[in-house]
Parts: structure tokens; sequence; C-alpha cells
């Protein structure tokens, strides 16, 4: 079995510009608790694509550094979607109401449907590296994107109430069989010290 592992962050400072955001005391040992957890399951990757955010980087180190030979690729599409302000809607009521129409968007951001056909063609490219090597996918990114991800690359249902569900971090696996036929979805964010829900 292989699978496709996508993590949320961990909890991070508010202050500071969004792509610089460090983990706060709470987001620390969350990456070290992490980083136990994809050891004890036998996670088996030589590389991990991330947001290149800093904390997303942060949150994923401490399992990248128990191998030297696992590198992290920063991808610039594994930023959060971009998000104006609106002067009417809360960022919480911009957020439901994208969930709910697709084609949404606030001002000069994206659309959930406009963010994922533009990720969509790397997407495709690291997944057929997946199914033609024998080995898992990591990718760490933001809660939003991973939900994106779940909903029109892997066509799950994922819609605004299992984001309100979703922690810091947070762990989602995706099985596929030795011809890399889909199995099942998990989340499971079991014994993550401190987790974290908004």
């Amino acid at each position: 079995m292989k699978r496709i592992v996508l993590i949320r962050h961990g909890k991070a400072a508010m202050e500071g510009k969004d792509h610089e955001r460090k983990l706060d005391e709470d987001g620390i040992i969350q990456a070290e608790s992490l980083k136990n957890k994809l050891v004890s399951l036998g996670l088996k990757s030589s590389k991990i694509y991330a947001s290149p955010f800093k904390r997303a980087i942060q949150t994923i180190k401490p399992f990248s550094e128990t191998n030297k030979e696992i590198l992290i690729e920063k991808k610039k599409e594994l930023e959060e979607i971009h998000m104006p302000k609106d002067e009417n809607l809360s960022k919480h009521q911009v957020i439901e109401k994208m969930w709910a129409d697709e084609n949404f968007k606030i001002q000069d951001g994206l659309s959930h449907r406009d963010h994922f056909n533009k990720i969509n063609p790397f997407l495709s490219d690291i997944f057929q590296t997946f199914k033609s090597k024998n080995e898992d996918l990591v990718i760490i990114s933001h809660g939003v994107l991973i939900g994106l991800i779940l909903k029109f690359f892997f066509e799950l249902k994922f819609g605004f109430d299992d984001w309100k569900t979703m922690t810091m971090p947070d762990i989602y696996f995706l099985n596929f069989d030795e011809n890399n036929n889909f199995i099942e979805m998990k989340r499971d964010n079991a014994n993550i010290e401190r987790i974290f829900q908004i």
C-alpha cells in the first residue's frame, strides 16, 4: 500500500506578514509530535512538497530531519488561497460562501474553481510521479487548499462543515493499492500533542 499524506501546518503566531508567521510555542510542540507520529507509521518518502510559508516549513522540518535523504521542496502552488477582505462580510462568511459556490470570489481574489485550475497541472504532475514510484507522497499546506485538493482533484466529499472541523495540525491519508487504485481516505490527527481546534 502507498499513501498520499496531506498535512495542515501547526498553530502559528498571529502577528507579522502571513507568509512569515512562525509557529508559536504550541506549534513547535505539535511539529515534534507530528514527527513522532509519521515515523511510527513508517512513512516512506524521499521528498516533501511544501507551501513556502514559514509555518508550513517549520511544521514538517522535524520529520524531514529524521532522514538526511528527505528533501523539502517549496512550491508556490501550495500557498494558501488569496482571500481579500470584504467590507460587508467577515472572513468566516467569505470562506463559507466560497465553499457553497465554487465560483464565488472577492474583488481581485480567486474563486475555489479558479484556484484549483491554476494548481491542477502541478498536482497532476506530482500524482503521476507518485504512481511511478514505490514511496509515499507527502504534501504540507493550508486548510482551504487541502480541502480543494480533496474535493476537486480526488473528487472526495469536502465542504465548509469539513473545513470547520479541521485542526492545527491535521492529517489526511489517501491509501492506494500496488496498482495505484484508490482504496480510501482516512483523517487521523490522533496522538498529536496540543492539537488546536479553531
